[in-house]
């Protein structure tokens, strides 16, 4: 069974599940460092399959490796619990503006394909 978030993106009920407690957990610690959550690539686009995993993206205001640390941890507990593949992508906000960053295919992808959680 596929769910949709925001009535936007068609997801399994596991993934939505797992998305779910992903960013409720990401909020809880990382509070107002958390600036964006970005789910993007195949889930966001809606042509994933069983195996695909999930990428989000994470703009955070400081990152550094704490920060880093405690988003893999937590990706980790939540790949665990419902058994799918958490793949963060952990980015400053000055990092993903920037100029460079701005001509990527990364960027393009991210903003026309990426749904804001």
């Amino acid at each position: 069974m596929r769910l949709m978030i925001s009535g936007l993106n068609p997801l399994r009920e596991t993934d939505k599940k797992a998305v779910v407690e992903f960013c409720t957990l990401l909020r809880r610690k990382l509070k107002d460092n958390l600036r964006q959550i970005r789910l993007f690539g195949s889930k966001a686009r809606g042509d994933d399959d069983p195996e695909s995993d999930i990428d989000i993206l994470l703009l955070v205001e400081k990152r550094d490796p704490v920060v880093e640390d405690q988003i893999i941890d937590i990706a980790y507990e939540v790949s665990l619990k419902y058994d799918v593949v958490m793949m963060p992508v952990v980015l400053s906000v000055d990092e993903y503006l920037s100029s460079l960053s701005r001509a990527s295919l990364f960027y393009r992808h991210t903003q026309n394909e990426g749904l804001v959680l």
